[in-house]
């Protein structure tokens, strides 16, 4: 997930080109549309990245399709494809009847929103690549018109990434992104991708500690805060407790500001690849319950972790 998460940082200056659709009424062909036009420019090897972005305020109902291309003169090709031109064409009549009214504009920067996200690594089978665009039209269109969508962004492959496609999707909410990938539309709509996907890495952007929590799979999200806090604070304060009986005389010496930075360092490393590694294994099915999960789970923990804490406490009560 490294170099995709690079990737998407990248871009900002490469040429940007905006196109916004204002549509009266519910508009989700108008959607359509704008994912038709979304994936042409991807099929044409010219774009670097794209993202739809719907309106930030419920009164309002425009949708901007914001496409990154590799070079200033792609743009230029593009504008003048076949492809795009009939897309225009299609959508000519209802611009005139006022339906909807289309704006274009090139930025040299353009921002994103949302709240909770997911990035996805799909590694398309080789041959398959139209077949997995023609996908990808109906997969964007039907998840654009989902409770609390808060736009896309979708990097094709490129010469460094054959066959790599890199995706984010934003949700006002994690119950609103939970709502879709639970969804029975999303899932008929993956089966028929089945064969044209080799693999797909999910990674949920959710939580004050997503690193701790590589064992997230399947668009999964993260458990909640006060779980992982629960279970840091069970794996760091036997360290820390004892730094303080036995490593802290021997750094009595030093400056305290050296002093704590190298016991903070010690501690991290501790907690990140000792005790919190363990702790997550055994308490997986608390933090990443799902519904074959026992309900006795969740309360059965929750004491076991109380037992610990005491434990802890007397433990180190006498020995310090």
């Amino acid at each position: 997930m490294t170099q995709s998460s690079a990737q998407l940082a990248q871009s900002a200056d490469n040429t940007v080109h905006l196109t916004k659709l204002s549509v009266k009424g519910e508009g989700g062909e108008h959607v359509d549309w704008l994912t038709r036009l979304m994936m042409v420019g991807v099929g044409s090897g010219s774009v670097l990245s794209a993202e739809i972005i719907p309106s930030s305020t419920p009164d309002q109902n425009e949708w901007t399709l914001v496409q990154r291309f590799h070079e200033h003169h792609l743009l230029a090709e593009w504008q003048a494809s076949s492809d795009r031109l009939k897309l225009l064409e299609e959508l000519k009549p209802n611009i005139e009847a006022n339906e909807v009214a289309l704006t274009e504009a090139v930025s040299s920067t353009c921002g994103t929103v949302g709240s909770v996200a997911v990035a996805i690594v799909t590694h398309v089978k080789s041959g398959q690549e139209l077949s997995y665009r023609e996908f990808e039209k109906q997969f964007q269109a039907a998840q654009a018109k989902r409770r609390g969508y808060r736009g896309v962004y979708l990097q094709p492959p490129t010469n460094k990434t054959p066959g790599v496609w890199t995706t984010l999707i934003r949700f006002d909410s994690p119950e609103a992104l939970d709502e879709w990938f639970v969804s029975e539309e999303r899932r008929k709509l993956l089966e028929q991708a089945e064969s044209t996907v080799s693999s797909t890495d999910y990674q949920a952007i959710t939580g004050s500690f997503p690193g701790w929590f590589s064992s997230q799979q399947k668009g999964q999200k993260g458990p909640p805060n006060w779980k992982t806090a629960m279970l840091i604070l069970l794996g760091l304060y036997p360290i820390v407790m004892l730094e303080i009986r036995f490593l802290n005389p021997q750094l009595h010496a030093l400056n305290p500001a050296v002093a704590n930075f190298i016991g903070n360092a010690i501690s991290v490393a501790l907690t990140t690849w000792g005790t919190m590694p363990l702790l997550i294994k055994a308490f997986t099915p608390w933090l990443f319950p799902t519904k074959e999960t026992p309900t006795w789970v969740s309360p059965v923990s929750f004491a076991l972790l109380v037992v610990f804490f005491g434990l802890e406490i007397a433990l180190l009560w006498r020995l310090l």
